[in-house]
């Protein structure tokens, strides 16, 4: 089956605060996962988790969104009754003036639809084929279309759009666990709520198997089950594309939590990466029509300085100097009102020059947990995914729990 359907199969959802510390009395020996990388597994009572609940989109009225499969799809209501079966091959996904779903203009007087693909098939949203299946919810005037989805499968997703092919085995290895690690701890924490997880970087880039690769899939094999801990609970794993040196504090990124494991850490390994250096020249029109959208600029714009940084160059605060007096702002902040998709990282010198700013940068991303190019640097000195995974999240551990 590809959910549970009846009270003889119901859903198991585990709370693993509190279930490792018993499972974790049951390691009676350690499993070799491959390429000679032994990790804790945990015997006696099996674990069985809960598929992936992933929110792709939303439909709505003015921009609705298709789906296709190549065969029949099998729909439920949202209390898990069987409701027959329909063929959809770019159908619509809308609701109707009382509220219910439409698929394809037929309506089951329901709020919530599920649309289960027959054989594995997957289930195509637009031009791109999910696994699992697909639960349209309504939202307001709109249509929640949330993927649910073996973990495994959604690892194997994952690792192909965070990290390139052309990285090492033992860094797509590392993401991998990264990335089932992350999910668990959101999973944990909106157990309650309709979806855990965007499609993208405000959670993790999920692309479905569209765009799958086979790096993905053996990356997440190879993996299969492990998960890295901390204080008896599933670590949020916070990754970025590149630290520039050195990895960030904890403050750096919001909702961070301040432990060992994102205290950061020297970093050597990611001088290849493309972003490790780099300048961006803005004019003074530029900076000040971009922090007069949070408030810090009263009067005209002077002057920007970096008054506090951490850990070999991170920016806590900035100082913005205008004839109208000085405002502080957090760097990560200050990046964010630049522009976060041409300002690289909160790791930057300014200078004055002229009419403008030089800002001179290092690393891509927030810079807490681990460093993606510096992963792949590291595997290539011959490191597996687990020395990896322990020198960037210093003090977790990993275990195999499945």
């Amino acid at each position: 089956m590809y959910f549970e359907v009846s009270k003889r199969t119901p859903v198991r959802r585990i709370a693993f605060a509190s279930v490792l510390p018993a499972l974790l009395l049951g390691i009676v020996s350690c499993t070799s996962v491959k390429h000679r990388v032994s990790v804790p597994l945990l015997k006696g009572d099996s674990v069985r988790l809960r598929r992936v609940r992933v929110l792709l989109a939303l439909s709505t009225e003015t921009k609705p969104l298709m789906v296709s499969s190549p065969k029949e799809v099998t729909v439920y209501s949202g209390d898990q009754k069987h409701c027959g079966t329909i063929e959809i091959d770019n159908a619509r996904i809308a609701l109707t003036s009382r509220g219910a779903v439409t698929v394809d203009g037929k309506s089951w007087n329901m709020p919530t639809v599920i649309l289960v693909p027959s054989d594995g098939e997957g289930i195509f949203v637009g031009d791109t084929l999910y696994p699992g299946y697909l639960v349209l919810m309504k939202r307001g005037e709109a249509v929640n279309v949330i993927n649910h989805v073996e973990m495994e499968e959604y690892v194997a997703c994952v690792v192909p759009r965070e990290m390139p092919g052309r990285f090492t085995q033992a860094a797509h290895e590392a993401q991998a666990v990264a990335a089932r690690t992350y999910a668990l701890a959101e999973m944990r924490h909106r157990h309650l709520l309709t979806y855990d997880l965007h499609d993208d970087q405000r959670s993790q880039v999920y692309g479905g198997l569209t765009g799958s690769r086979r790096f993905g899939t053996r990356a997440a094999k190879n993996t299969e089950g492990v998960v890295l801990v901390y204080d008896w609970r599933f670590l949020n794993a916070f990754y970025h594309s590149t630290c520039g040196g050195h990895t960030a504090r904890a403050s750096q990124l919001s909702g961070a939590p301040q432990i060992k494991p994102f205290t950061g850490v020297e970093c050597g390994h990611c001088k290849r990466s493309p972003s490790y250096k780099w300048v961006k020249l803005m004019s003074i029109e530029e900076v000040q029509e971009a922090l007069a959208q949070g408030g810090y600029v009263s009067g005209d714009l002077e002057d920007i300085k970096v008054v506090e940084t951490r850990n070999g160059g991170w920016v806590d605060m900035v100082e913005v100097v205008s004839t109208g007096g000085r405002r502080r702002l957090a760097g990560s902040a200050f990046r964010k009102l630049m522009g976060t998709d041409s300002f690289y990282s909160p790791k930057f010198e300014v200078q004055r020059s002229g009419d403008g700013f030089v800002i001179q940068g290092r690393g891509r991303g927030h810079g807490v947990g681990m460093c993606q190019w510096g992963a792949s640097g590291l595997g290539r000195l011959g490191k597996n995914y687990a020395e990896i995974l322990r020198y960037y999240y210093s003090g977790a551990d990993l275990v195999k729990i499945y």
